[in-house]
C-alpha cells in the first residue's frame, strides 16, 4: 500500500472472510465509476486479475472469462450497477468473491468503500493472503483514476 494513501482496512467482523476498507480518491465519481465499469480493463489495476476477456461494455448478469493470479480460469460478473454502487462476483474453482464498490461525491473527489467477501476451500485456505487486498486495490483504483482526472484537465 502506499504510504501516502487514504486508505484505512479492517477486517470487517461480522463477515467471516469478509474484508472493506476506503479511501478518499483524487477524482469524480463519474472517473471512479467508469473505471469500474471497464471489464477488460480490471486486471491492470486488480491485483487479483491476470486478465478479464469478452466485450468491453459493462453488463450485469454477463460472465467475463478470467485468469486469475495461480492461473486459474474463472469468470467476473456484475451483479448490479448504479450510479453510486457498483457489485460484482468473480469465481475460480475452489474461490468466490462478492464484493462490493460504493462511491460517494466529496468536495471534488470521491470517497470510496471496497467490501468483499470469500467463500469456497481455496478461500479459507488463502485467507491470511487477502489481508490488506482491499488496500491494495483501492490504492491502484485511486492512481488510475487520478491519472484520468488530471488527463481531463490538460
Amino acid at each position: 500500500m502506499n504510504p501516502d494513501s487514504n486508505a484505512n482496512s479492517d477486517l470487517n467482523p461480522g463477515a467471516g472472510n469478509g474484508h472493506s476498507s476506503h479511501i478518499l480518491i483524487p477524482a469524480p465519481v463519474g472517473i471512479v465509476r467508469q473505471i469500474l465499469l471497464e471489464p477488460t480493463a480490471l486486471a491492470e489495476w486488480n491485483p487479483a486479475f491476470l486478465s478479464v476477456k469478452g466485450p468491453s461494455e459493462a453488463l450485469t448478469g454477463r460472465r467475463y472469462p478470467l485468469v486469475a493470479r495461480g492461473a486459474l480460469r474463472g469468470h467476473w460478473e456484475y451483479v448490479s450497477i448504479g450510479e453510486i454502487l457498483v457489485e460484482g462476483r468473480w469465481e475460480v474453482p475452489g474461490l468466490a468473491e462478492t464484493n462490493s464498490w460504493s462511491l460517494l461525491p466529496h468536495g471534488e473527489g470521491t470517497h470510496v468503500t471496497h467490501s468483499f467477501t470469500h467463500r469456497g476451500g481455496l478461500a479459507a485456505l488463502l485467507r491470511p493472503a487477502f489481508a490488506g487486498v482491499a488496500d491494495l486495490r483501492l490504492d491502484r483504483l485511486s492512481g488510475r483514476a487520478a491519472q484520468r482526472a488530471l488527463a481531463q484537465v490538460s
